[in-house]
This record gives structure tokens, sequence and C-alpha cells, in this order.
């Protein structure tokens, strides 16, 4: 209708690389529904900053360093229409209060998580982006038919892979999620003996386990990218890739963001708390 002005949406969700990749849908959602005059802003943790480019469709990523009072300036100006918090945590009320902004929430299921965890539940947990695309329904936003819409991945010239090739994504924020040593090496070796080149991905953190990978795997069978490239490059060799291997972390979300065959391998969580990978490859497979 004319003279009615497009919606403003202020979405939060501040750590960590996984989840803030689910918010991916919730996005491109509202994108699709309103179009290009409508205004989408993110807000993050600086340190995931790298996650966020990730992300399609908006306008502006706010990045806070320690407190949201650092943003909130910025953020009054821009006269948002609403908050869509996918955090739930005292730093987006606390933002919300600040923006004295009507804001949905999505329902974090802590409850139900918690019977799951104590056995006192067998219902898996509804996904957290169903829930998060839930928050939607007031607007009347349907789900696209792409829900992920299109990743902004960054192919890095310098990092060329022999084809075909898989790529492993080792390591994980929480020890307990870190795909066992034995098993890596099992996997990397079974790779090579095919001539299948392995393509390792992750942070700094992972240097260790990926220079034991390599040294214990001759040929030139192992490329190494932890720590030297962004999320954005990471995610193109995710995307080229054959197939990915990893645990509950923010490379699984990825592949499955991507469209690439994903072997998932699960340690102390579980897939029914609702962050298994989100409408995936058909190939997938979770351990």
């Amino acid at each position: 209708l004319w003279g009615v002005k497009a919606p403003r949406f202020l979405i939060v969700r501040f750590s960590a690389i996984g989840d803030i990749i689910l918010s991916a849908p919730v996005i491109h959602a509202i994108r699709e529904h309103y179009g290009p005059e409508s205004r989408i802003d993110f807000v993050t943790l600086k340190r995931f900053s790298g996650a966020a480019d990730l992300l399609p469709g908006l306008n502006e990523i706010h990045l806070v360093d320690k407190t949201t009072s650092e943003v909130v300036p910025t953020l009054k100006a821009l006269e948002f229409d609403y908050l869509i918090d996918l955090h739930g945590n005292v730093r987006s009320r606390s933002l919300s209060k600040a923006l004295n902004i009507l804001t949905f929430n999505v329902n974090k299921q802590t409850i139900q998580r918690f019977a799951l965890v104590l056995g006192l539940r067998k219902k898996p947990i509804q996904h957290f982006v169903e829930r998060s695309l839930d928050v939607l329904q007031p607007f009347g936003i349907p789900i696209p038919a792409n829900p992920w819409g299109s990743l902004k991945s960054k192919p890095n010239s310098d990092n060329s892979l022999p084809h075909p090739y898989i790529t492993i994504a080792p390591g994980a924020a929480h020890i307990g999620k870190v795909i066992p040593e034995s098993t890596l090496l099992t996997i990397c070796h079974e790779f090579a003996s095919r001539d299948i080149h392995v393509a390792i991905v992750g942070g700094p953190d992972s240097i260790p386990i990926a220079t034991k990978l390599i040294s214990a795997n001759p040929k030139n069978a192992i490329t190494s990218f932890c720590g030297i490239t962004t999320l954005q490059e990471t995610a193109a060799i995710i995307e080229n890739a054959q197939l990915v291997i990893g645990g509950d972390t923010g490379a699984m979300h990825l592949a499955s963001a991507l469209h690439t065959p994903l072997i998932s391998i699960w340690g102390c969580t579980r897939p029914s708390l609702g962050l298994s990978p989100w409408r995936p490859h058909r190939a997938t497979i979770t351990l």
C-alpha cells in the first residue's frame, strides 16, 4: 500500500557459531516475505562476527564487545519496529528493555530439554530452527521453498584442493563434542587409501590434532586449513566437498545449510535436544 513503511527488524543472537548459522532461515524468510524495502539488522558478539558475515539478506551487523550499551545509541537511531530475540538471555533482554521495542522471543524449551537429559521425557525437542520460525507466525511469514537461502561463502584462490576431497571438522568448543583421535586416524587412513584427499577445517585449537593426522598419513593426503581461513573461506571448502564429517559444531550446521552430504558424530550432546542437522542433504547420516 502507498505510504506504508516497510517493517524494520532487529535480530539478536550473540553466540555461538552454529547457533548464529541457524539464524539464517529466519532472516531469509523475513527477506523473502517483505522484499528489499524492509530493513533487517543483526546483533552479535564481536568475537563471532565471522559467523554473522555468512548470513544472507542482512542490511547491517552490529557488534557487541562487552555490553549492549555499546550499540544502543546506534540501534535507537535506526528506529526498528520489532526485535526478534533468538537468544533469550540476560544480555538480549537488557537490549530489548533499553530499546523499548516490541520483542518476539524464541521458545527455548528449557524445562523440556532438562527433562529429556534427566530421562523424564522421551519425546524429542522441536528443532531450534522450527521454534525460531514459529516466532514469525504473528507476521504471517511462510517458510520459503529453500529455507536456508544462500550463505555467503567465499573461495580463497590460495586454498586450492585436489578433487575429489572430503572435509573433516575435528574440533569443538566443548571437549565432550570432540571426535576421538583414534576415530579421526581411522577415517583419514581409509580415505587416503582410496586416493580421496582430506581437508581439515577448524580454529587454532584444531591445529595439534590436524598436525597428528597429517604426520600419520603419507602421500600428502591431508591439507589443514585450521586457524588460517575465515569462516566464509571454510564455508567454500565445505560447500565443494564430497562429504563433511564432524561433531555437533558450527561446521555441521554449515554443511546442512550448504547442502553438502554430512556424517555427524555425536558425543556428550544428542540430536533429540533440538540442534541436529536441519534439513540437510538427503545423504546425511547421524551417528
